[in-house]
C-alpha cells in the first residue's frame, strides 16, 4: 500500500510536469462567479513549458490575465528560486493580475509558504518570487534573467518595454516569454511580431466568433452597438488602422524612409 507521503511526492511530480493536470485536479480556472472552468485548446498550449515564446493574440475577456497568473503561480511552486514578472500597462491592472494569483492560493491544499506578500509581490519559502509591475522601461530594468516574463494588453505597451525585457528574456535560456493581447492599430512591437515573427514563436488566436464558451447575444449585442472597426479588433482579432490617424500607416512609414524619392526636387 502506498503511504500518504509518498502518495503526495508522486502527485507533486506529475503536476509539476504537467501544469494543465494541476489546474484541472485543484480546479485553479473560476469564472466571477467561482464556478470552475476547464481550460481550452488554446490555454492548454500557453501552459504547455514546451512553448518558450508565445503571442496570444485574442477577444476581450478571454481569460488571458488569469491563465498569466496561473502560469506565474506553477512556475514558482514547482521551480525553486524561479522570478517570474507579470508585466501590465499601468498599476491598477497590476493590482488586478496579482489579486488572480492570491486568489488561487485559496484552492491549494496544502496553501504555500510564503515569505513576503505586500501588494505586488509574493515570495515563496522555496525562494521564488511572482513580481506584478506596472509596464514602463524604469520599473523593468534591474532584474536578472526571469524564468518567465507574460507581458498583459502587450499591445497597449510602449516599444521601450519590450526593448528592456527582451535582453533578460535571452539571458535565460530556460526561460520564457509570453505577449497577451487584443490588437490595438497597425503598430508597436505586438503588432510587428504577430506578422513578422519567425517560427520560434508560437503565434495563438482566439476570436469571439471562435469562442463557444461567449453568450452568443452578448456577442451580437456588441456588434450592434460598437463600430465596426471597433468590433472587428476588440472581438474578431484584427489590427485596425486607428481611426484617429490623420495619415495612413503607409504615409508615415514612407515619412521616415529614406530610400523615397520626394515629388519634387528643388533647382539649383
Amino acid at each position: 500500500m502506498i503511504s500518504s507521503d509518498l502518495r503526495r511526492a508522486l502527485q507533486w511530480e506529475v503536476h509539476k510536469a504537467d501544469p494543465v493536470r494541476w489546474v484541472h485536479d485543484f480546479g485553479l480556472l473560476r469564472d466571477k462567479t467561482a464556478r470552475l472552468v476547464r481550460l481550452d485548446e488554446e490555454q492548454q498550449q500557453i501552459l504547455n513549458p514546451a512553448n518558450r515564446r508565445i503571442i496570444l493574440c485574442c477577444h476581450r475577456q478571454y481569460g488571458k490575465s488569469s491563465i498569466a497568473s496561473l502560469l506565474c503561480f506553477h512556475q514558482a511552486l514547482f521551480h525553486d528560486r524561479s522570478l517570474c514578472l507579470l508585466v501590465s500597462p499601468s498599476l491598477r491592472q497590476s493590482s488586478e493580475n496579482f489579486r488572480k494569483v492570491s486568489d488561487a492560493l485559496d484552492y491549494l491544499s496544502p496553501k504555500p509558504e510564503l515569505e513576503e506578500d505586500n501588494k505586488l509581490t509574493l515570495q515563496f519559502s522555496n525562494g521564488s518570487r511572482i513580481i506584478s509591475l506596472p509596464g514602463s522601461q524604469k520599473t523593468v530594468r534591474g532584474f536578472t534573467a526571469p524564468d518567465l516574463i507574460f507581458i498583459d494588453e502587450a499591445s497597449e505597451a510602449a516599444d521601450e518595454l519590450f526593448t528592456a525585457l527582451f535582453p533578460m528574456f535571452t539571458s535565460n535560456p530556460k526561460g520564457r516569454l509570453i505577449l497577451g493581447s487584443t490588437p490595438k492599430g497597425q503598430r508597436g512591437f505586438f503588432h510587428r511580431l504577430w506578422t513578422e515573427a519567425g517560427p520560434e514563436w508560437l503565434k495563438i488566436e482566439k476570436k469571439a466568433s471562435e469562442n463557444p464558451r461567449l453568450d452568443p447575444a452578448i456577442l451580437e449585442e456588441a456588434r450592434r452597438t460598437l463600430p465596426e472597426w471597433e468590433f472587428l479588433q476588440e472581438y474578431e482579432c484584427r489590427f485596425m488602422q486607428a481611426q484617429d490617424q490623420y495619415f495612413s500607416n503607409e504615409t508615415i512609414e514612407m515619412m521616415f524612409n529614406t530610400t523615397a524619392k520626394p515629388l519634387w526636387e528643388e533647382s539649383l
